[in-house]
């Protein structure tokens, strides 16, 4: 099984405004997902790309061992 790891980038925070259109901010925080069943929870951005690379460099390496 090949896994699809994901980084979803930015998390924003809605602030409404008055004349009904919202600001999005952006929090700095990011979600790693992966279809193996990882799930970072709530991290950094940067946090989130190092966990991603990782956890990817972990799976070609355990590809490579079970091939």
């Amino acid at each position: 099984m090949v896994e699809h790891t994901t980084v979803v980038h930015g998390i924003t925070r809605n602030k409404p405004h008055r004349g009904g259109w919202t600001e999005h901010e952006p929090t700095g925080r990011a979600v790693v997902r992966c279809t193996c069943g990882l799930d970072s929870g709530i991290v950094a951005e940067t946090q989130a790309v190092q966990i991603a690379d990782d956890h990817r460099r972990t799976a070609a390496e355990a590809r490579v061992l079970t091939a």
